[in-house]
This record gives C-alpha cells, structure tokens and sequence, in this order.
C-alpha cells in the first residue's frame, strides 16, 4: 500500500497550482487528467494482477505525484530535466527524496537499470520538437517493463508537427500517429481532457504500426476500437485548420511587422538546439574515440608507486563536500570548474580551495565509457564554460580529449601543472608535462600554466604567470586565537620521499629545545644509536579536518622539503596560524614579505639550519604571538590577491 502523501504547494509550486486553478476551466482540466490517468493506471493494475511500479515524465513540483501515490499497491516515480523544479518534492515527500526522484537531461540515464509498469507525461512532450519525437519515443520505450504501456496526456492529434506559441512559447502540436515508431501500437482517446487527448502506446512485437480508437479510461486497451491512420489523420484536421486560422493573425496586422524577428528568434533557438543535439549525438558515439585514445598509451616502467586506497573510488564525484567546505567564494569564477583526481591529496586540496565548481575523477583504475560520458554530460550541464584540469594521468587525458571532441568550442579547457622539472628523472613525469604541450598544440588546450616559476622557459606554449595556490576560506572561530600558551610540538606531515626530506626535518626537531613532542603522518626506520629525547608520535592518514585540528594542537609545522611547489601544508597552516617552515619557493616579491623571509630556507638538506629556523620561529610565537599573527594575516591577504589575479589572467588568456 503506497502511503498518501501530501498536495505539494511551496512557492513555485502554488504558483502553477493556483494559476491552473484560477477560474472552473482550469480547475475541470486537472481533474479530468486526474481521473484519467487514475483510470488507466487502475486498469493496467488489474490487468497485470499485481503492483505497479509507475514513472511520471516531467514531474515538477509533484502535482500529479499527490494522487498517484495515493493509489493502492502502486510505487510512484519522479523524473525532471530541472533539479530546481523537483527540489519542493524531494524536500517535502522524504519518502520519495531517497531513490524515487530523478533529474538530468536524459531520463534513461537518471534512473538507472530501473524500468516501470507505466511510464506517463502530462503537457511535457510540447518542448520537444517535431523531427524528435519518434526516437523519442523509442528511447521512452526503454523505460518500461517487458508488458508496460507508455501513457501521453498531450496535444489533441494534428496531420503534422507544426511550431505552436498559443498555449506555450516555443511549444510544439506532435503528430503522434505519424510519428509512431515501427512496432508500437497506438490508442487513441479524444475528448477525455478538455483541449487535450490521451494516447496509451505499447509494443507489440511485429512489424509494422497498429492503431486504435480509445472510447474512454474505463475500457481496457484490448477492447479499443481498431482504426486506420487516414481515419486519424482526418480527425486531426480541424485542430489542424485551427492551428492555420491562428497563425494566419499572427501574421497579418501589427504582428506582421515583427515576423521578421520573430524568425530570426526562432532561427538562433535552432541553432542552439542543434549545437546541443550534435554534442549529445557526439557524447553517444565516444566509443571509437576512446579506443583510439587509449591504444595510443605507453607505458613507463620507472614511474613512481602512487598510493593505493584500500577501496575502488568512485568514478567521479561533483562538487563533494571536502572540495568546497573550504573553497574561496567569488561569483565571478561561477562558470568555472576544476577537474582533479581524488586520489592526490595535495593536488585536490589546491583544487578545492580555488573558486568555482569540482569535479573529482578517479586515478586509480581506468574510467569505463559509462563513466567517462556522465561526467561529460556533468561538465556540460553545469553551465560552465571553463574547465581547469588539475595534475595529468590516462583518466585526465581521456577527460580533455574528449570533453573537447564533445563540447568543441563552447568550453574553454585550460591545463595547470602541480610538479616541478626536478621530477623529470620520472619518466612517466617528463612525458605527462610533454603530452600537456602537445595537447596545448593541437587545440585540446587553450592553454597551460603551472605553479612552479619559471616553466614557461621550457616551452612557448606554457603560460608566462606563475600561478598562486589559495589558502583554505576559514571563518575567525575556525582559526587558532593568538595565545602565549605553548604546547612544545611539532608535526611533520610529509610523507618519507628524497623530495620532501623527512628525516632532515626530523633530526632538526629532535635537536631543539624547544620541543618535547613530535607528530608525523610517514612511516620511517631509526636505528637505536639515532634516536633522539623527543618523543615521537605516528598518526595515521588524518582527514582535512583531523589534519586541521592537529596542525592548531601544534606550535610549528616542519616541511623543509628539497623540491616544492607551493606546499598545501603551508597554506593550510597560514589560515590556521601556526608558522611553517619550508624551502624556497622562489615567488618573485611575495618572497620579499617579512612571513616569508622569517619561514622560508635555502639550507634545507642541513639539520643544523633547519634547527636554526625551527627556533627562531617558535621563540617569536612564545614571545610575540600578536606581532606573528598579525604578519601571518598580512601575508594571506597578499597571497589570496595576487592568487586571484594571476586565476584571473589565466582563465581569460
């Protein structure tokens, strides 16, 4: 028994309710449709013997949904091109909100391998135009049950499709015989719902289209009155004449003179129509593409071991929670998005503090086609027109060529590289950077910036600008307050590589006074002989958030590291207050402000300068923790702007 769920009536919903219900016509209408509709679905339900699993086309804020639902033995489901539209339902029916609401510009991809008993739509179909509604229809088919019946309360039948402005702007009258796909069966109601009519359609397994004479939704659809499509099409032409008599004034008298604008709207509308279908068309024919993309890839024996999470990820994720908690809000950079990979966490925490959209990809194993054509279709509906593709691997590579095969010129595909040429003795390094050229020379990329200065040397096509990293968007309370009280620790979150130079860093806090604890997130190996009076704790693999929290239990943060690129690890202690040390990242003149210069080291492979530093840093944060903040927030200010602007340069170059 399906549970009675409530006339749905938030603000855009009442809007249409009462609209609908403004005068008696309005009102006889819907419950014309609900009658009919209630009919059909009860006779199907007795027909079958058993439960019907429904789906309504277009279901909005859920009008419809309101007395279907109450139907007994019958499961309700929702599908909508607008997320907007089926918000009010998903929010107020929570029966619904989990897994019966779908929404996304194709209905077959929305719900999945789920099929329905009875598949209806009421007044959707008129967005469509004329030349698509028997593929259409054929793609509906897909979505029913073996024995299901796809129901249409739409426009009275016309001879042939014609452009209709009357009732809706830019809504189309379907010629529905005619447009019958092979193999279907169609029954015919007139006269059920005033100004519109019903048709119930079916496979039927032979060739050929048979069509009948619907006498009303009390009569099962076997008994329908068998007709010809002449019969049909004669009883379409006084809607049709109709339709001729109100285009005709239309076109005469005051409306004459701006016919000529009127097809020109019309023409731009078809040409964007078309550009949409023709990347839909090309998102469905990926397949070739992607098998030529990927017999082209080599593989690189010497490539360094990435880590591994203990289970598959997704193959995409939009926007999660970890990628804009944090991230800079700027309504100027709301057509952005930036594609990353969830498996690199420093390179997705870069990504996810910069404005815009996120869409996480995984690197861990190859995205299947499935997967790789719905976050296309994500990109494409999300209104975005720039992507910035973060890092590179064989995902991202079969990302960017095919979101530009699909896409074209619409979208602006931009590249920015997250290593440095010292990782070039990788092989698979060096080849992955030359590949983004290449890329960049054949059109796949407008362009391509890194956040290692001076990379642009090693070709033209690389974008002059270095390009900034943003600290994390924190509020005040989410900040570690200037306080005197020192905890004597230290935290070493780098992982035991030659790059980042674990151990120096190590050595350095187990030689100062200052500290008694030590935080690291690396596994190592210390012969007794080494080890030090400090006590030393090993955290495991820390969340953002935990990460965050240890950072503020902490009175410095050690990342002297031989090679870097805007360490993460810095900015994130920056917009929580705790001093960093780290080596030279050569930034041109925020090198010159007073932060930098105190954290920043040229002696980064000697124990005793890093020592030095460490010292330093945590004697001014004893003494003088109001002058440290107070720099430090200075020195965020001017990364974030400067952040912002070279973002800027770069997404307009």
């Amino acid at each position: 028994m399906s549970k009675g769920l409530p006339l749905w009536t938030p603000a855009a919903g009442r809007a249409q309710w009462e609209a609908g219900n403004a005068d008696a016509q309005g009102a006889r209408v819907y419950s014309q449709q609900e009658r009919v509709l209630s009919t059909l679905i009860r006779a199907e339900q007795k027909r079958l013997d058993r439960s019907l699993s429904v789906l309504e086309l277009g279901c909005g804020f859920g009008r419809h949904a309101a007395y279907v639902t109450r139907l007994s033995h019958v499961q309700y489901h929702g599908y909508d091109a607008s997320e907007s539209m089926t918000e009010p339902l998903r929010r107020e029916a929570p029966n619904l909100a989990k897994d019966r609401i779908f929404f996304g510009e194709d209905p077959l991809t929305a719900v999945g391998e789920r099929r329905f008993d009875v598949v209806f739509s009421v007044a959707t179909l008129l967005h469509t135009q004329g030349d698509r509604i028997s593929s259409l229809l054929e793609r509906l088919g897909r979505l029913l049950s073996p024995d299901g019946v796809l129901v249409l309360v739409e426009n009275p039948l016309v001879p042939t499709s014609v452009w209709d402005a009357s009732q809706h702007p830019g809504g189309w009258l379907h010629a529905f015989a005619d447009l019958l796909p092979q193999g279907w069966d169609l029954h015919h109601g007139p006269g059920l719902v005033d100004g519109q009519d019903v048709y119930v359609l079916k496979r039927h397994g032979d060739e050929g289209r048979r069509y009948f004479q619907l006498t009303g939704p009390e009569s099962p659809r076997d008994e329908s009155r068998p007709v010809t499509l002449e019969a049909l099409r004669e009883r379409a032409m006084p809607q049709f004449l109709a339709w001729a008599e109100r285009a005709s004034k239309s076109l005469s008298g005051a409306a004459a003179t701006s016919a000529e604008a009127k097809v020109e709207e019309l023409t731009e509308r078809l040409a964007v129509q078309t550009e949409r279908f023709a990347r839909r068309q090309r998102l469905q024919a990926l397949s070739d593409d992607l098998a030529r993309l990927r017999a082209s890839r080599v593989a690189f024996p010497d490539a360094p071991t990435a880590y591994v999470p203990p289970t598959s990820h997704p193959g995409f994720i939009l926007n999660a929670p970890l990628d804009t908690r944090w991230s800079a809000v700027m309504p100027r950079f709301g057509k952005l998005m930036h594609v990353f990979h969830q498996e690199w966490h420093g390179i997705r925490a870069a990504a996810g503090y910069m404005p815009g959209q996120k869409l996480a990809i995984t690197c861990e194993r190859t995205l299947d086609e499935r997967e790789l054509r719905a976050s296309l279709e994500l990109v494409e509906r999300s209104g975005c027109d720039t992507v910035i593709l973060h890092a590179f691997s064989p995902n991202a590579r079969d990302f960017a060529v095919l979101l530009r095969r699909t896409l074209g010129s619409s979208v602006r595909i931009l590249a920015l590289w997250h290593g440095s040429s010292a990782q070039f003795h990788f092989t698979q390094e060096l080849d992955y950077f030359s590949q983004l050229v290449d890329l960049k020379r054949s059109g796949v990329f407008d362009a391509v910036a890194t956040v290692k200065p001076g990379m642009h040397l090693l070709s033209p096509d690389v974008f002059p600008q270095t390009v900034i990293n943003l600290p994390p968007r924190l509020t005040d309370a989410e900040r570690t307050a200037p306080t005197r009280r020192m905890t004597r620790a230290a935290l070493i979150p780098t992982p035991n590589d030659w790059r980042k130079n674990f151990y120096t860093n190590l050595f350095a806090c187990q030689a100062s006074t200052r500290i008694d604890d030590i935080y690291v997130t690396a596994s190592y190996v210390m012969p007794e002989s080494l080890k030090g009076p400090r006590r030393v704790h090993h955290v495991a693999r820390p969340s953002r958030a935990e990460m965050f929290d240890l950072v503020r239990r902490c009175d410095i943060i050690m990342n002297a590291s031989l090679s870097e690129c805007q360490p993460m690890t810095g900015l994130e202690a920056l917009a929580l207050r705790i001093p960093c040390i780290h080596g030279a990242l050569s930034m041109g003149a925020l090198d010159s402000h007073p932060y930098q210069r105190l954290t920043q080291i040229a002696g980064v492979d000697s124990v005793e300068v890093v020592a030095a530093a460490l010292e330093q840093l945590v004697s001014m944060r004893e003494r003088a923790p109001e002058e440290l903040v107070g720099m430090m927030a200075d020195y965020e200010r001017t990364v974030t702007l400067e952040a912002v602007r070279v973002l800027e340069a770069f997404v307009q170059s």
